[in-house]
């Protein structure tokens, strides 16, 4: 399940949300259908499971399914929001640092920032698409640049104390962003709920073969699951900060150095 969810986060988002729609509506009638002619035709009296309890069957799971999709859709909204947040952070943390230095002006000061720009480089190059693999993680690469750098950009602290406190500061928080960075990329929807959802939504499917196979019902069934299946690909589409056609762009933080990101 998670190798599949994996690969349509990677499809442009109208080819997922058309996609996802209209296989969803799809499977729901086939489901619907082998539900009708397999079950609920052979029972005693085919009246009673459009009664009052398959309607509250029913209704329960579709009000679970709707109110799970919602509260997951909210918490990846707002994981994607705050990782762009923190990437423009991030881009004006890296730019006031390289005034800083360039603003100490000595030889050590421009060295440090020649680092602080292979650095970023590494990040918006490297570092990007290790965190939007499957499996994110920071890259060794990267590491090894900001280790320079803040080797680089501690010698310049011990030698002007009166830029040292700022640029200290400005280090730190250098540190942290780039941290959340990897943070916000491993806070993912986990693959036992895709699980559950599906196991929820072909109930509910079943449950639609209660109703006559007639085109006007099959057609609303296909409708309302279609539905629910673009609200699962707004999840799919929104759940990685890094990866696929929503992922965040580095183009900030490569600005802030003036370095272009290649297309």
């Amino acid at each position: 399940m998670q190798w599949m969810v994996d690969r349509m986060t990677l499809l442009p988002t109208g080819l997922l949300l058309v996609g996802l729609a209209l296989g969803t509506a799809l499977l729901a009638v086939v489901v619907a259908w082998l539900a009708r002619v397999m079950l609920f035709d052979r029972l005693a009296d085919p009246t009673e499971v459009r009664g009052t309890v398959a309607d509250v069957v029913h209704g329960s799971l579709l009000a679970f399914i709707v109110f799970v999709l919602a509260h997951v859709l909210t918490d990846v909204r707002a994981n994607l929001g705050h990782a762009d947040d923190q990437a423009l952070h991030e881009a004006s943390v890296v730019r006031r640092l390289d005034r800083e230095l360039k603003a100490v002006g000595d030889a050590e000061a421009q060295s440090a920032r020649v680092l602080l720009r292979g650095y970023v480089s590494s990040a918006v190059t490297d570092e990007w698409k290790t965190l939007s693999t499957a499996d994110p993680d920071l890259s060794p690469s990267t590491e090894s640049a900001l280790t320079a750098f803040v080797g680089a950009t501690r010698r310049v602290i011990a030698r002007h104390e009166d830029s040292a406190s700022s640029i200290r500061t400005l280090l730190d928080r250098l540190e942290e962003a780039r941290q959340g960075r990897f943070e916000n990329a491993t806070k993912t929807v986990p693959g036992m709920f895709w699980w559950v959802i599906s196991l929820f939504l072909l109930a509910a499917m079943a449950m639609n073969g209660r109703y006559p196979g007639t085109w006007k019902s099959n057609l609303i069934i296909a409708i309302h699951m279609g539905a629910i299946g673009m609200v699962v690909a707004l999840i799919v589409n929104l759940d990685e900060p890094f990866r696929g056609a929503s992922g965040i762009s580095p183009a900030p933080l490569a600005k802030s150095v003036g370095i272009v990101v290649p297309r």
